[in-house]
Formats: C-alpha cells, sequence, structure tokens
C-alpha cells in the first residue's frame, strides 16, 4: 500500500513540475458567432411595418393568401388614411403596436378592424388585395374610425417591458395619440374631442409577458370590459423612432363607433 501511495504521489509530482515549464498561452480574443443586437434600429416604424408582407403567389386578380403574423392589413391602412409620418416620424421615441393581419380579421368580432370600420367580416382563410380593400372605405364615418384605431395603438413615449413597467402585475397608464371623446351626460352621445389623450394599461407579469388593459385595470368601464383585454403577442421590437410590440387584436379606452363623425387629425 506505502509503494502504491508514492507512486501516485510520484506521478502527481511529475505533472505539477512538469506544467511549471509550460509557455504561457497567447491571449485570445473570443468573438462570438452570434450577435444579440437590435437587427431593426436603424429602421423606423414605417420602414419596418414596410419590410412584414406575406410572401405568397398573387392570383390573376392580384389578391394573395396572407399571413395572418404580417403587417399587410396595417400597411394598406397606414397608407389609405395618410398616417405615413406618423411612423416615419423621427422627432420623439414613440410606442407603435404592430396590429397584424389576424388583427384586422377573423370570425364576425366587432374587434376585428375590417368588420369594425365596415360592418362586414374579411375572413382570415379569403384571398385578398389589401389595397383594394382599404381603397373601398370611402365613407368619412369609416375613416374617421379607422384613423381612431390606429392613433389608439401609438403611445406618445416608447414602453419596452423596463424600466418604465416597474413591478410585476401592476398596470401603468400611458398616454395614447388619441383624444378623448366628451360625452354629454343627459344623452351619452359624444360632442366633441378633449385636450386629454386616452389612455391605455400596459402590465407584465412574473413571466414578463405583456398584457393592455387588463381587466382589473384603472380605467373606464368600456375599456376593461371582459374580452377587451389583450396580451401583447411579441414584445420589444426595438426601432430608430421607438419601440414595436405585436397585437393579434386591438384594445381601446373608448367605442371607436364614438370617432364617426370627429376627425382626429
Amino acid at each position: 500500500m506505502k509503494t502504491y501511495i508514492k507512486g501516485i504521489i510520484a506521478v502527481c509530482s511529475a505533472i505539477i513540475l512538469s506544467s511549471c515549464t509550460l509557455e504561457l498561452q497567447e491571449p485570445y480574443n473570443f468573438k462570438p458567432e452570434n450577435t444579440f443586437g437590435d437587427p431593426f434600429a436603424n429602421m423606423t416604424a414605417w420602414e419596418y411595418i414596410q419590410s412584414r408582407t406575406t410572401t405568397d403567389i398573387i392570383d390573376d386578380q392580384n389578391r394573395k393568401l396572407l399571413n395572418g403574423e404580417e403587417l399587410d392589413f396595417m400597411i394598406a391602412a397606414i397608407k389609405h388614411v395618410g398616417y405615413e409620418d406618423l411612423y416615419a416620424q423621427t422627432s420623439a421615441k414613440r410606442t407603435f403596436f404592430l396590429l397584424n393581419n389576424n388583427a384586422f380579421t377573423g370570425g364576425n368580432r366587432d374587434r376585428d378592424i375590417i368588420r369594425a370600420v365596415t360592418g362586414v367580416t374579411q375572413g382570415p382563410t379569403a384571398r385578398v388585395n389589401p389595397d383594394t380593400l382599404m381603397a373601398s372605405i370611402t365613407e368619412p364615418t369609416q375613416i374617421n374610425r379607422l384613423k381612431a384605431i390606429l392613433k389608439y395603438h401609438i403611445l406618445e413615449e416608447d414602453v419596452a417591458q423596463v424600466p418604465k413597467i416597474t413591478i410585476f402585475d401592476k398596470d401603468f397608464l400611458f398616454n395614447t395619440l388619441l383624444p378623448v371623446m366628451n360625452i354629454d351626460a343627459a344623452t351619452g352621445e359624444p360632442i366633441g374631442l378633449s385636450s386629454e389623450r386616452a389612455p391605455m394599461a400596459l402590465r407584465r407579469d412574473i413571466e414578463w409577458r405583456m398584457e393592455a388593459n387588463n381587466l382589473s385595470a384603472p380605467l373606464i368601464e368600456s375599456a376593461v370590459q371582459n374580452g377587451f383585454n389583450e396580451r401583447i403577442r411579441s414584445h420589444n421590437y426595438v426601432l430608430s423612432n421607438g419601440v414595436g410590440h405585436y397585437l393579434n387584436d386591438t384594445v381601446r379606452y373608448q367605442p371607436f363607433p364614438l370617432y364617426d363623425n370627429f376627425s382626429v387629425d
């Protein structure tokens, strides 16, 4: 046994002595293959939105089957109401809610934008030309309503999950670009635009998922009615003029038909 232990000690000693004679390794700067920067940081919201179109074969009527996650309808809607500058401006950092194609189409629900504006449901599996469809929206009341929807989905400041949402499961209020509608207390009818901006409530949970207008948020009833809250689909697209978050459905403060006879420009 003593001979065995002595042998082990001798081997270890030899390793230690030999390691002391090794030359120092040259410094090596590790360069990771993957980078985790912000790939759209040099694009404005408008440039980014225009890049998110469906790749599909176009039929002889210039229609295609839209990918629900892309932004074909939003591009057409922004162009139709002339709001390109709202998404292209660089004077302020804002939050842009990216309303995907699913937010415009669906199953007979008034939250689907096309149905909310026109009263007609656009099925998600129908082939369509978004520009042609938006061009059919010509009534001033419809234009006003579409503008109100788009303006409510832009916040005056850029809001990611941090640092402005500092606490889990707490609602934080942020102003949108949409004016609040004044309502006649006696008749319940809209009487004009307020100087105040319609707020939106944002929160994040312990898993960092974000939600808009949670049912417990300190907002008026029409904003937090059951079914009008929405989990943000994907978060924190850093853009040169703010941040973008995808939504699969709209949210609201007041019902958008209140804006039919009032221009929000």
